[in-house]
């Protein structure tokens, strides 16, 4: 008896959800069916739009009539209505003024313009429209109040549109401060190097060297990348060389900052089968070092640590430090290379790191091409062709540094001397 009442429950359960479910289909059909009527319906529709007291849904449709439709005179009598209901509701101005532009009412279209400028003062809300009208009307002596005022206070997709019609209009950067304001130096700064426009912002840098490199060193870092991109890394040194490393030839060597991952700093990356650390010595001897991790889960091509560094075309140099690894396997094992930044310069490569080796001192000497003003240097794996080919194991690098080959200190000589003679055993 009690399982017939459970089995009678559990099937009026199942019968009240398919109602509920019934019900709810046959009214989203009601519904379908009626906004499918009154958008098919042009009376309908028509009557619809007379009963409504909105503001914002008046000039809704008035936009609609005028700019989808061309019905001007129904557009601009719904714009009149919801300024009746609201006459400082700012959109129907605006809607207002462009269908009296359209017309070719300019005089009407100007008047209501330069209310509304009047209106509008300090309101964000509404501003990028107004600025689109006023660029229309071709009233730059309002337009170029608003670009400022969009992109001094209003962040997001308003204030790249206002900078992206600002360069659009005035291509002097002398011209885009004067009428933008130097309030607005660093957003146009920052503009001209995410769009490669790089001669503008050449033009503004020393605006941003007046406000402070340090207290806007992200933009700045940034600035020097896209100058690196755009092959002008003859300007970018002289900056990165005054502001971020006047002391040494190569960028932290001892590993004592997070990669930059930008201009002149670390680079890397963490492709497939490889991971990163900075890593502190516990023992007596105080250092950092980078290490790198591989899982032996990948037959990797990698080169995703390194560093481009300005140097003085012609030269020779020295690129010496400490090497350690651990368990590293397969016939390709990592090394360290140094090629041409954007010019063309054999490589200079150490011989191959053995599988196991404890902390020891490297050099490589290197030339540097007449035709290059930087080169890079990187951490380099090529693909084993062999069957046992995923690299496993781990590499460790700390102090290292770049020297003048002809400043090169006797003990760094005889450094390189000694490798040279005995070869160190890396290739084992």
């Amino acid at each position: 008896m009690a399982g017939l009442s459970s089995y009678i429950s559990h099937w009026a359960f199942r019968l009240v959800c398919f109602g509920i479910l019934l019900s709810l289909a046959m009214l989203q059909l009601f519904i379908a069916r009626h906004e499918q009527t009154v958008h098919s319906n042009a009376s309908g529709s028509s009557a619809i739009v007379e009963s409504l007291y909105s503001p914002y849904l008046l000039t809704w449709h008035g936009k609609r009539l005028h700019l989808l439709e061309g019905d001007m005179t129904r557009a601009e009598r719904l714009f009149q209505r919801a300024l009746q209901q609201n006459p400082f509701f700012i959109p129907a101005w605006l809607g207002l003024a462009e269908l009296h532009n359209d017309l070719g009412r300019k005089a009407a279209s100007q008047a209501i313009l330069q209310y509304v400028d009047q209106l509008s003062t300090d309101i964000s809300r509404w501003r990028w429209d107004k600025a689109l009208l006023t660029y229309q009307l071709g009233r730059f002596d309002i337009l170029e109040r608003d670009l400022a005022y969009i992109i001094a206070k209003i962040p997001g997709k308003s204030r790249q549109n206002a900078l992206k019609m600002a360069f659009s209009i005035w291509n002097d950067p002398q011209v885009l401060l004067s009428r933008l304001g130097t309030d607005n130096v660093l957003y146009l700064f920052n503009y001209a190097a995410q769009t490669a426009q790089l001669d503008t912002a050449l033009a503004l840098w020393p605006y941003i060297e007046e406000m402070g490199v340090e207290a806007n060193k992200k933009d700045v870092l940034a600035f020097l990348n896209a100058l690196i991109l755009d092959q002008k890394i003859a300007a970018a040194i002289p900056i990165w060389r005054k502001y971020f490393n006047a002391g040494s030839l190569l960028y932290d060597g001892g590993f004592q900052e997070e990669p930059l991952n930008t201009a002149f700093g670390w680079r890397i990356g963490k492709p497939k089968g490889s991971t990163w650390r900075i890593e502190k010595n516990k023992g007596v001897e105080k250092f950092q070092a980078m290490r790198l991790h591989f899982s032996g889960t990948e037959n990797i091509s990698y080169s995703h640590l390194s560093q481009i560094m300005p140097l003085v075309p012609a030269r020779s140099y020295s690129l010496s430090g400490w090497l350690k690894t651990a368990g590293l396997t397969t016939d390709q094992r990592p090394y360290l290379e140094v090629v041409g930044s954007q010019c063309t310069m054999p490589p200079a490569t150490t011989e191959i790191m053995a599988k196991d080796q404890p902390w020891t001192p490297f050099a490589l000497v290197f030339n540097v091409p007449a035709e290059c003003a930087a080169v890079e240097m990187r951490v380099r794996r090529l693909p084993s062709k062999h069957l046992d080919n995923l690299l496993a194991g781990d590499l460790w690098l700390r102090d290292l540094r770049i020297d003048d080959a002809v400043d090169l200190s006797l003990q760094t000589k005889l450094l390189i001397q000694d490798l040279r003679i005995l070869d160190t055993g890396a290739n084992p």
